[in-house]
């Protein structure tokens, strides 16, 4: 049976995306540069470097599906490692995915303000997201796109033997982002450069791309559904 890939599965977002699927019965492999200090309840697979595409591009024939959960934080200031890490590790799985028709991608990524502290971090994920709107186009028939932006991810990180309890701060900060998502836009709309456009573009929260339709006369579609 065909099994999604998870790269960054070892990393907080992918740990918890591989846990759902080992829930859920369905077959998948977790994909990261070191070996797991504890089970995930799918397959792992370590030496994977994302910037080697050479390291992956074997597993990706017959892939069910592709979840990318793979970056460094915003606050890594410098350029080229930021979008070494946030950008290129992303398109090169993209593209091979491309390469082998694999039909269903999921790209995590992020909604970020324009403001300059994090512009690094910011133009990676941009890099990663165009990517990713092109991949039905360049994968062919019978191939889509998610790209998810996640608020505040909340839940207790497993550092070692040690336990991050990040839901104390994140889980508050959560339900603050969501009540004042309507204030924030239109003090947005007012002063355009208080939240750098990031109030008014994370609405959505996610947006999918599937292959040009001939009935709608060519042009992707976007939206959930």
């Amino acid at each position: 049976m065909s099994r999604t890939l998870v790269f960054g599965g070892r990393g907080f977002v992918g740990a918890a995306v591989c846990r759902e699927l080992a829930k859920r019965g369905l077959p998948a492999a977790s994909l990261g540069r070191s070996q797991p200090k504890e089970p995930s309840g799918v397959e792992e697979i370590g030496g994977i470097d994302a910037l080697k595409p050479e390291t992956f591009d074997s597993l990706l024939p017959g892939a069910r599906a592709v979840v990318i959960a793979i970056g460094e934080p915003p606050w890594v200031r410098d350029k080229e490692r930021a979008m070494r890490f946030n950008g290129i590790t992303n398109i090169n799985i993209l593209q091979s995915a491309a390469k082998h028709k694999v039909p269903r991608i999921v790209l995590v990524n992020a909604t970020m303000p324009t403001w300059s502290l994090i512009a690094p971090y910011r133009e990676g994920k941009l890099a990663a997201e165009r990517e990713a709107l092109s991949y039905p186009e360049k994968c062919g028939t019978n191939c889509h796109v998610v790209v998810l932006k996640p608020g505040a991810i909340s839940g207790t990180r497993q550092e070692g033997s040690l336990e991050v309890p990040l839901w104390i701060i994140l889980e508050p900060m959560r339900l603050v982002m969501s009540w004042m998502s309507w204030p924030c836009e239109v003090l947005e709309g007012c002063l355009p450069s208080l939240f750098g456009g990031a109030a008014a573009s994370a609405a959505p929260g996610c947006c999918c791309r599937r292959p040009p339709s001939p009935r709608a006369g060519g042009g992707a579609s976007d939206g959930c559904s």
